[in-house]
């Protein structure tokens, strides 16, 4: 099938042709970089996770995903009014004899009904509230925390809840990754942002002044419970700020998905019950398909899902982590990377204009009222995911597909910065 006189135009020619088939696999197993042996672990582990998600959670209808991770698998539930089962999962999955709740003050609400669950299965539990917002996630307020726990006598087979949005999902997961060398966790997101991306994947961290989430770890929860009812009570700037990583999963790795997006935006944003749990639901399985397939980032599987945190978090760095919410400023960075893909040649105007417009139907920004472009510039350098000093980049290749580009060119990204401008 190679014999031609271009054969790399034949590759591209054949799997644009059959890419729709592609997209079909349960699982997709990168070749790149791995040895004969390597590729056949790879299989077999694929065919042990897939086995996994047929069996024991076979009639679980708000099962969203099963994670596979070096550490074990996990179950990711999304569903509404399920909040009331936390305490019968932990009692059945992590068997802790007491449970320590780290929350933020803007869900005291669903804190103490979750307590209440804990307490009606058997399970004394402990309430830590702290301030809302990015300003929390510090060392510092890591320190009360490890306070707070040697206080209450904790233990090492004791469990952390996280509830909250993502800020308390990093700093909880953290302090359970290093107290007492490691204590088990589950992620009881609340806010759709939340659901949607911090609590998937085992990614923990806090901010230091020169950066975002520049001291963390991987460290992976017990498992994950999503109730769709905590989203009616979340303030409506924090509600769409959620669905710019939802939208994010389709224009990576499901154009379906992304089209769905676009048609039922009026269901999807008034949460209607049926429509938006189940599009929750399909978002959160995209970004567990990831973590399974690319569990620290090595594989250059789960750096697709950076698509947009180039420019976003160099925007939030930039003005102190007080002027965007995380989704708004991804959806102006997911602009910025549109049109760096559009001067590249992998993305076309048309594109760039169907993702522009999904991206206001929701809500979302998708431009600046000025940029320092040096100053923007000076913070994409420094984020972790740098390699070697240069960005790499995530850009789409038409939508439903993404790629990595470490070759863009400095002039690439000021145009495109000057074009995010109104």
């Amino acid at each position: 099938m190679l014999e031609s006189e271009d054969p790399k135009f034949r590759v591209l020619t054949l799997k644009k042709q059959r890419q729709s088939a592609y997209a079909l696999a349960d699982w997709t197993v990168h070749t790149d970089n791995l040895r004969v042996f390597e590729v056949a672990k790879e299989i077999v582990r694929a065919w042990t996770v897939l086995s996994t998600q047929t069996s024991a959670y076979d009639n679980d209808s708000d099962l969203a995903s099963i994670v596979n991770t070096s550490t074990g698998v996990y179950p990711i539930w999304v569903g509404r009014g399920i909040l009331h089962q936390l305490g019968e999962r932990i009692r059945a999955l992590v068997s802790a004899p007491v449970a320590y709740i780290v929350s933020d003050e803007a869900v005291h609400d669903h804190a103490r009904q979750a307590q209440r669950s804990l307490e009606a299965s058997g399970i004394p539990s402990h309430l830590f509230f702290v301030p809302k917002g990015e300003t929390s996630k510090t060392l510092e307020t890591a320190k009360l925390v490890y306070g707070w726990l040697a206080d209450l006598r904790a233990e090492r087979r004791h469990v952390i809840v996280a509830m909250g949005g993502g800020v308390v999902g990093d700093l909880a997961g953290l302090v359970a990754a290093t107290n007492l060398r490691g204590m088990p966790f589950v992620q009881v997101p609340t806010t759709l942002l939340a659901m949607m991306d911090a609590s998937i994947g085992g990614k923990v961290a806090v901010d230091l002044p020169q950066g975002k989430n520049l001291v963390g770890a991987f460290y992976q929860p017990c498992f994950v419970l999503s109730d769709v009812e905590t989203l009616v009570t979340l303030p409506k700037r924090e509600l769409t700020s959620g669905w710019a990583e939802a939208i994010k999963h389709g224009l990576i790795l499901d154009r379906k998905l992304f089209e769905k997006f676009e048609i039922e935006s009026e269901h999807i944003t008034s949460l209607n019950p049926d429509i938006a749990t189940d599009m929750i639901r399909r978002s959160v399985a995209i970004k567990a398909g990831v973590v399974s397939a690319d569990e620290k980032e090595t594989k250059g599987v789960r750096i697709l899902l950076n698509y947009g945190h180039t420019i976003g978090h160099a925007l939030e760095s930039t003005s102190g982590y007080s002027k965007f919410l995380h989704g708004e400023a991804v959806s102006v960075g997911m602009m910025g990377a549109a049109e760096i893909g559009c001067l590249v040649g992998s993305l076309t105007e048309q594109d760039v204009s169907r993702q522009r417009s999904a991206l206001i139907k929701y809500g979302l920004p998708v431009n600046l009222e000025s940029v320092d472009a040096d100053e923007m510039l000076r913070a994409m350098k420094s984020d972790k995911k740098t390699s070697g000093g240069a960005i790499r980049w995530v850009l789409l290749d038409g939508i439903g597909k993404a790629e990595t580009n470490h070759n863009v060119p400095e002039d690439y990204v000021r145009d495109a910065l000057s074009k995010l401008i109104y």
